[in-house]
């Protein structure tokens, strides 16, 4: 995956954390010895990614005192505009200059290493890696179309709405999308009018609007152990349930 940059997205402020989250930026909270960020560099880069930005916003300070502990080939990217704009707008940020394939992540993950293996296993194609279903609470949910000449679905929509179309959602949204070369021009033409319509916009928001004319496939783990910790109680969950099946499932694989 040596050809792909990671673009790990941190600017956000984390108000639903609370007090936590005015202390610390998501990204840089921890279970074990390193921050969810320093799990996910050391995942990227255990899978042969060798470029990694991370764009920043909220506390960015605390990032560029935290990256002189990264490797080579990590990267501070700023978005001064965090406040008045949303995901999307980071997710610009960063792919500012870069042509792709890009892997695109969110900064409050903890993963199992296997999450990034679909990216790898689908090459030269636009993935978003989808898990079965978590009960964690504050799920996005993935709807998915058969894709002709291909065993794999499409990503069609994605909603915090269960039953925001008749038929079942797919699964649910990890936060962890590779885009190719045509993905990643796609969604840069697309951003700036969705930011001028919508100041807020999701980063997401900008990968549904991208799947309208680019494949981009869903490839589902059913037993992933996974977490995005938003607040209190899914920090809780993550630590006592999710960060303990990870560790075990590494060390099994050792």
């Amino acid at each position: 995956m040596r050809e792909y940059t990671a673009v790990i997205l941190a600017a956000g402020r984390g108000v639903r954390m609370g007090a936590r989250g005015e202390m610390s930026p998501k990204g840089l909270l921890r279970f074990g010895d390193r921050s969810f960020v320093g799990d996910s560099i050391a995942n990227l880069k255990r899978a042969g990614v060798g470029r990694i930005r991370i764009v920043t916003g909220h506390l960015a300070d605390h990032y560029e005192r935290a990256a002189a502990d990264w490797p080579d080939g990590v990267e501070l990217r700023h978005n001064p505009d965090y406040l008045e704009q949303g995901s999307l707008h980071s997710l610009m940020v960063g792919l500012d200059g870069l042509d792709g394939p890009v892997i695109v992540l969110e900064s409050d993950l903890v993963y199992e290493p296997r999450a990034l293996g679909p990216i790898a296993a689908e090459g030269s194609r636009s993935t978003l890696v989808v898990s079965g279903p978590t009960g964690a609470g504050d799920e996005v949910y993935v709807w998915a179309d058969d894709a002709p000449s291909s065993t794999s679905r499409r990503l069609r929509d994605m909603s915090k709405e269960r039953n925001r179309h008749p038929d079942a959602h797919y699964g649910e949204l990890v936060g962890i999308t590779g885009l190719a070369r045509d993905a990643v021009r796609q969604v840069k033409e697309i951003a700036r009018p969705m930011i001028a319509q919508k100041p807020l916009a999701d980063y997401e928001d900008g990968l549904v609007a991208t799947a309208r004319t680019i494949d981009i496939a869903c490839i589902r783990i059913d037993d992933l152990a996974w977490a995005e910790v938003d607040d209190e109680a899914m920090f809780a969950r993550a630590a006592e349930r999710i960060y303990p099946r990870i560790a075990a499932n590494m060390s099994r694989k050792v």
